[in-house]
């Protein structure tokens, strides 16, 4: 076996666990959200997590990662310049200081 052989084995033993780790996360979703103001751009949640403290957003073609925060009711998730509160089919966004309320297509 050759030095480059062994170093491609290395990388792909010490990549199973992490890629492992990540086909066990619970996914829930995606959902789907018509937004007022917009109703052909369409807002595409999936809650990441055991406790889904992570939510993937996805809007007019942008997607990130938002962290679960502290909501009255409800579930409320932020990333820089986003925030995303849930309860129940309806919702509100504000993406990049453009506010909008939303229900589930689900």
């Amino acid at each position: 076996m050759n030095r480059s052989s062994v170093i491609v084995a290395v990388v792909l033993a010490a990549a199973a666990p992490l890629s492992s780790a990540y086909a066990k996360t619970p996914v829930r979703g995606p959902f789907v959200f018509t937004c007022s103001g917009d109703p052909n751009a369409a807002l595409t949640v999936t809650f990441l997590g055991a406790n889904a403290n992570r939510a993937k957003l996805a809007f007019k073609g942008e997607t990130v990662l938002a962290k679960q925060a502290m909501a009255a009711s409800g579930a409320r998730y932020v990333a820089k310049n986003i925030e995303f509160w849930n309860k129940g089919d309806d919702a509100m966004v504000e993406w990049r200081g453009e506010k909008l309320n939303c229900t589930t297509r689900n």
